[in-house]
């Protein structure tokens, strides 16, 4: 991977380099805790003993802390903000292949069904979520080419929901998503999985790990994955490769250095079948479209991935008061991609039975460099106790994509053009793609952060935090479109939150934040946009009892992103591409979750949701409509339990059971003499599914059958419009057996 930096990114990256030398520095001439004092590690090992840390593993369905609210080790009771955590005990008796699978039992989550291209069809509160990978954030760039994570690499998934850009700086309002990977740990870690389902699917998972040396200066851990199953439509097969080692080295009860790499490999085809209402949620006068129809090109259709990262995690301890952390991920992305896909009905048939279908070529390269330095001190001022945080973090992003497509009006005709009921498949050629387009794309932001947790005494705890960023964004269009942008931006974010702690494990909080993102779209002309921004107000109440396996939580939110695009208001500019910011677009509701060992053998997690997400400011007939670019059911519920036998004969089995609910939505009637909406009179119903799974532990073996969608519900999950609609992923069932040793 090649990274240049501009000034300010050579401003950073000399800080960071003399950051760990010095560090390194204080410990080698004792000026740090010493290693020889065993009572030295007192501050690192307090929450081990009490069973927890902030990111390290954690046993059964119920967190009590995380850092993902506050980058700093917190009590989830003493975080002013709606936070989930998904367990891996929970990824693993979900059966949950995805990361939008183990999301799927969360408050506030919705999705337009499964994709083998992209995770983020998922969506928090309404919005897109921001995706980083232990702290640090992954390569933003559309769906269709979005970085994927396999759930075998993780320790616990954590979702913080509403604007998260004090600490995390740009980025979308709904929601932070942050993959906490497995680490290196000084307990042995020998684990040999495999895996055989329905279409196709095998599986191989390696995990090893532990410590080097007999001292507990080394340890390791090596995380393999492999595997291969037939997609839902088509004739091609998913591949996927995994390979992410790590390395600790613990000079000293104070200083800790953790090395990443990884890299991950797709082959396979898009699942993604864009559908025509009529057919799938509205009648056909031929009848409904099959859940099976490949919408492709067997011959044309591909989509390969390449994922690879590298970084450290550094933390020195001073003394009790005051350390240092310094977290570097550099992460590289390619994808290359041939694709063919349904566009809607073909407006010349007028038997609706001939779907008008597009296709495009498009290669993408993605690099990201994500540095974040963070300085800790805990103190006193009186009877207030504070933890600051200072922080300094500066991000870089370069994408370039070369892409061509056959001209739109050509998906009239055939090869287009897809008999939906009784399909030929004719060949498609590259001769048939007009010329090529190459985009550019390059944005550098630098932040500078600075948090203060308050306690006062031991019922009050409060949280200010202010937050300035700058970003620089360029845009370079060449080939069969012109264009050229820059802009420069500067954004001041903030957040304060307040909690009480009531003593009987209830603790009401309240809490303001706020959020920008900049755009790296601009106009035909080259204008570019300002960075949309949110806020948000959260009130709420948590309910974790000391000692106890119980954690629920209540919160109400509104917020308001502003600035956001919206087609322009003359016909003829929108049909050129331009848009204007006018758009405002509001999602206030109410959620619940709870997560629950009521004994040893009994598990359960229950959400409900219900959120009001609309286009309160834009053009034409989507103001005051749910936006249709995303999913935004009013309802969202589900409950899941599980249940293990602890003695006689059945001592080791066990069982789960899930039930997901997902309210109706809606989706835009697409005018054809504008392409336009026309309204949003499209009503997708509502649907239930079904998971379940069976275990047995039996000393070092494990054995599960897991199956989502037990009763293979036929269901659309959504439709961005009558010309686009999405089938949900049908039953899914898959053994597993694990060998520990």
């Amino acid at each position: 991977m090649v990274f240049k930096f501009h000034r300010s990114g050579i401003a950073v990256a000399v800080l960071a380099a003399y950051a760990l030398p010095a560090a390194a520095a204080v410990e080698s001439k004792g000026e740090g805790p010493s290693r020889g004092k065993a009572e030295l590690a007192t501050v690192a090992v307090t929450a081990e003993a009490a069973g927890e840390t902030a990111t390290g593993p954690v046993k059964g369905y119920v967190v009590q802390r995380s850092a993902a609210g506050m980058k700093t080790d917190t009590p989830l009771i003493e975080t002013p903000q709606s936070v989930s955590v998904i367990t891996r005990d929970r990824i693993e008796d979900y059966g949950a292949r995805s990361v939008n699978e183990a999301l799927s039992y969360s408050a506030g989550v919705s999705t337009y069904g499964a994709s083998s291209r992209s995770d983020w069809y998922t969506y928090v509160r309404g919005f897109s979520p921001n995706v980083y990978l232990d702290g640090l954030k992954l390569p933003v760039t559309k769906n269709a080419a979005s970085w994927i994570v396999e759930p075998y690499l993780l320790e616990r998934i954590e979702l913080l929901r509403g604007p998260a850009s004090v600490l995390y700086g740009q980025g979308d309002p709904g929601g932070t998503v942050n993959l906490v990977s497995k680490k290196p740990a000084l307990k042995p870690v020998r684990e040999i999985e495999l895996g055989v389902g329905n279409h196709g699917h095998q599986r191989l998972g390696l995990d090893l790990g532990g410590a080097i040396d007999e001292n507990g200066e080394w340890s390791y851990r090596l995380v393999g994955f492999g595997r291969s199953e037939d997609l839902p439509t088509g004739p091609h097969a998913s591949d996927r490769v995994l390979l992410a080692p790590s390395l600790t080295w613990r000079p000293s009860a104070a200083t800790r250095l953790t090395l990443q790499a990884g890299f991950l490999k797709d082959d396979t085809d898009s699942s993604d079948n864009f559908l025509p209402a009529q057919g799938t949620v509205l009648p056909n006068p031929n009848g409904k479209i099959s859940r099976d129809l490949y919408t492709g090109d067997p011959g044309f259709s591909r989509y390969k991935k390449e994922q690879q990262w590298l970084g450290y995690q550094f933390e020195h301890r001073f003394d009790d008061a005051l350390a240092f952390r310094q977290n570097l991920l550099l992460s590289k992305l390619d994808v290359d991609n041939n694709s063919v896909y349904g566009w809607g009905l073909s407006p010349l048939d007028p038997s609706r039975r001939t779907l008008f279908r597009l296709a495009d070529i498009f290669n993408t390269s993605a690099e990201r460099v994500s540095l974040d330095n963070q300085l800790e001190a805990r103190f006193a001022t009186g009877s207030v106790r504070h933890t600051l945080l200072a922080g300094l973090d500066y991000q870089q992003q370069k994408l370039d994509e070369v892409s061509r497509n056959i001209p739109r009006m050509m998906g009239l005709f055939a090869p287009l053009a897809l008999d939906l009921f009784r399909p030929v498949y004719q060949p498609i050629t590259a001769d048939r793609f007009g010329p090529q387009t190459n985009k550019s794309e390059k944005q550098e932001q630098l932040g500078l952060y600075l948090q203060d947790q308050l306690s006062f005494g031991p019922r009050w705890t409060a949280v200010l935090g202010l937050r300035h960023d700058r970003a620089d964004t360029h845009t370079d269009t060449t080939g069969a479109s012109l264009n050229k942008a820059e802009r420069d931006d500067s954004a001041t974010t903030g957040r304060i939150g307040l909690v009480y702690q009531a003593g009987n494990g209830f603790a009401p909080y309240v809490g303001y934040s706020t959020s920008f993102l900049p755009y790296f779209q601009s106009n035909p002309d080259g204008s570019t946009f300002e960075p949309s921004r949110g806020k948000q107000y959260e009130a709420g109440v948590k309910y974790q009892p000391e000692g106890g396996r119980t954690s629920l939580t209540t919160a109400i939110w509104d917020l308001v992103q502003s600035n956001v695009l919206t087609g322009d208001p003359d016909a003829l500019r929108a049909a050129a591409g331009y848009q204007v910011q006018t758009g405002k677009v509001r999602s206030r509701g109410f959620e619940v979750e709870a997560a629950a060992e009521v004994t040893r053998q009994i598990k359960l997690i229950a959400s409900y949701t219900y959120q009001d997400v609309g286009n309160i400011e834009a053009n034409g007939p989507a103001k005051d409509q749910r936006p249709t670019d995303v999913p935004t059911p009013r309802n969202i519920a589900s409950l899941w339990g599980s249940y293990r036998f602890g003695q006689g004969v059945l001592n080791g089995l066990g069982f789960g059971l899930g039930a997901r609910y997902v309210g109706s939505t809606q989706g835009a009637r697409i005018d054809l003499a504008t392409l336009r909406p026309a309204d949003y009179k499209l009503d997708v119903p509502s649907y239930t599914l079904f998971d379940a799974a069976v275990y047995y532990e039996t000393g070092p073996w494990r054995f599960a059958v897991n199956a989502q969608n037990l009763a293979d519900e036929e269901y659309v999950s959504g439709c961005q419009s009558d010309r686009v609609c999405f089938y949900g992923k049908g039953r899914s069932v898959v053994a597993t057996a694990r060998y520990r040793w």
